[in-house]
């Protein structure tokens, strides 16, 4: 093996060298949550959230917070899918985050009921299963603005910055599309 092949070199720099290179490779395994693929879920913590979040810094970003046990949220789910494909291709990023594991019951999901969900209203945008809302309310609380009830949207500008929230302001439809459109237009 060519690390062998290196430990064991009188060269320093050429030590120095492996060993500076495969920990920035390493580094680099750590540095972002990737997107999700089409029909994948992966189950996140608050700061993997948050992180998703903070990677689309320069683009609008519409986020929502859904679950497959809420009534409202399953109405609301398809106009969202909507507003990703309206605006996707002029620089909004949609990303939905499931809270089905603290839903009635032993609070686990049934990830492919979610998936399946999902499949169904052809979300092909970044989905997020939280892991434990319990135990991450706080920061999402903080990060997101979630401190109510769901279905919980928000709209971040191309800072990063929160512009916008359903519990700040019940927007209709078409007031959602324009303040969307204003900030894509700066």
């Amino acid at each position: 093996m060519i690390l062998d092949h290196v430990l064991v070199t009188e060269s320093p720099k050429m030590r120095r060298f492996v060993f500076v290179f495969f920990g920035f490779l390493l580094a680099l395994t750590g540095c972002a949550l990737p997107e999700p693929a089409s029909g994948e879920l992966p189950e996140v913590r608050a700061d993997e959230l948050e992180k998703a979040l903070d990677d689309q810094k320069g683009k609008v970003v519409l986020v929502d917070f859904w679950a497959t046990w809420c009534p409202p949220c399953r109405e609301r789910f398809p106009h969202f899918v909507k507003t990703h494909e309206k605006y996707a291709g002029k620089g909004l990023t949609c990303m939905s985050v499931s809270l089905d594991n603290d839903g009635p019951g032993d609070g686990r999901a049934d990830k492919q009921k979610v998936i399946n969900f999902l499949k169904k209203h052809g979300a092909k945008f970044p989905n997020y299963l939280l892991a434990n809302y319990q135990k991450d309310a706080v920061k999402v609380g903080r990060r997101f603005g979630l401190e109510g009830s769901i279905p919980f949207v928000a709209l971040f500008d191309k800072t990063g910055k929160k512009v916008w929230d359903r519990e700040q302001k019940e927007l209709t439809d078409e007031e959602l599309d324009k303040l969307i459109e204003s900030e894509l237009a700066k």
